[in-house]
């Protein structure tokens, strides 16, 4: 059996209502926040694979809810994942990133988002509106109310890498220098001769939201939203590791400012 992305909310509220359950209780079992299974019930976000497969236990419902989801990644244009990864993002407390290759999305200028966009092979609709998108995520390091913290750790080989042109790339780097000086940002650079290490094998993100954390990775294919609590305390095994290869943040401030002036 299965259903159409848009009715899965309403077929998840009839189950939990069937059993009994509040929100309240279904987050306790299966180990998320309330305001995630409202988000289901209301079709904000689609469950990812290992969230429709405990919705399955729990319901005792076959593949019903597994393949639902999948009908609805499918169905977005394989874009569900940005969309519940943003989500997250927009509502955590905290985020770590790391990246191999380019600026972290909620550090990138304008000018360098929208290099990277065109020149990168990126499948977007329209270039300007993913820019002014990308651009738009910043706004969580500086609300008003309860500001996200951002700790972000960046190859050396992301200062080196001619994205968009050098005037693009001093730009970029300055504004890094600029984003440290706030309260909310820490950036820190694993230098070229830290040599092999494990991040070689791949950016990661992790947000903190409503007390528990969420992972993202980058792929050729887009990406995917890590939910399981036991695949999670993997990522952040694999992100204090990485942490230990950077710089202290005087240095790696130093290294990005050095790789600034080379640009310009």
């Amino acid at each position: 059996m299965s259903i159409h992305s848009g009715g899965l909310g309403r077929t998840l509220k009839f189950a939990r209502s069937r059993s009994g359950m509040t929100q309240d209780q279904l987050a306790d079992r299966l180990n998320v926040s309330t305001s995630l299974i409202a988000k289901f019930e209301t079709n904000r976000l689609i469950p990812q694979s290992d969230t429709a497969r405990q919705l399955d236990v729990v319901f005792d419902s076959g593949d019903l809810f597994q393949e639902s989801a999948a009908e609805g990644r499918a169905s977005a244009g394989g874009s569900a994942w940005i969309r519940s990864w943003l989500d997250y993002e927009q509502h955590a407390t905290m985020v770590r990133s790391f990246q191999l290759a380019v600026v972290p999305g909620l550090l990138q200028t304008e000018a360098y988002a929208r290099a990277l966009l065109r020149d990168a092979g990126t499948r977007v609709p329209d270039v300007e509106d993913a820019v002014a998108t990308r651009i738009a995520r910043a706004g969580v390091l500086r609300r008003d109310e309860q500001p996200c913290r951002l700790f972000a750790v960046l190859d050396e080989a992301v200062l080196r890498r001619c994205v968009g042109g050098p005037k693009v790339m001093a730009d970029q780097l300055h504004a890094i220098v600029q984003a440290c000086s706030w309260p909310t940002v820490s950036v820190a650079v694993i230098p070229a001769s830290a040599g092999a290490y494990s991040g070689l094998n791949g950016p990661l993100a992790l947000a903190t939201v409503d007390g528990r954390t969420v992972g993202f990775l980058d792929d050729p294919l887009g990406g995917r939203v890590v939910e399981d609590p036991d695949r999670v305390a993997d990522l952040e095994e694999v992100w204090e590791t990485v942490r230990q290869y950077a710089l202290p943040g005087r240095q790696s401030l130093e290294l990005i400012m050095e790789a600034a002036e080379s640009w310009s």
